[in-house]
């Protein structure tokens, strides 16, 4: 979710599958069960395509909805959802 807050801050409001594979180095299955999570509580605003890019769904993020962006602009939040601690607001790192 981070990843996708740094690129929305930057402008870049369109991110593929390919973009995660190649900035995560994650395997498909993790990518897949966070883009889930992600989207079942409606942090993110995505579309789905059929068939998989390496085994990663195939989708375009366009964005975070109010409340994913409200949840990284609080790091109270954040650590009380995720677990992991906002280490530097400014610059988006995360205490594992």
């Amino acid at each position: 979710m981070i990843f996708i807050y740094k690129e929305y801050i930057k402008g870049n409001e369109w991110l593929v599958s390919k973009d995660f594979i190649e900035t995560t180095k994650w395997d498909a299955g993790r990518i897949n069960r966070a883009i889930d999570y992600l989207k079942d509580l409606r942090f993110i605003k995505i579309m789905q395509s059929l068939g998989n890019t390496n085994g990663v769904y195939n989708f375009g993020i366009r964005g975070l909805e109010p409340i994913g962006i409200n949840l990284i602009e609080t790091p109270d939040e954040f650590k009380k959802n995720f677990g992991l601690e906002i280490k530097n607001p400014e610059t988006y790192e995360i205490v594992w």
